[in-house]
């Protein structure tokens, strides 16, 4: 990944699912997943859903 696009990606307040799952290395339909399970706090924004910084920071932290 670019960079400027880890910047970006840094600075939000909030993710796609696709930019989730480049900074996880992931598939954006493992994503979607760990959301259907509840792995993944998400808010859906119409067809979509977006994930907050601090929830990505907590599931970072898990994950190790």
């Amino acid at each position: 990944m670019k960079e400027a696009n880890k910047k970006i990606i840094v600075e939000r307040e909030f993710l796609s699912t696709s930019q989730l799952a480049k900074l996880l290395k992931i598939s954006r339909v493992a994503v979607l997943k760990r959301i259907n399970r509840g792995a993944v706090k998400a808010v859906k924004v119409g067809p979509n859903f977006i994930i907050k910084k601090a929830d990505i920071k907590h599931l970072l932290k898990n994950m190790r």
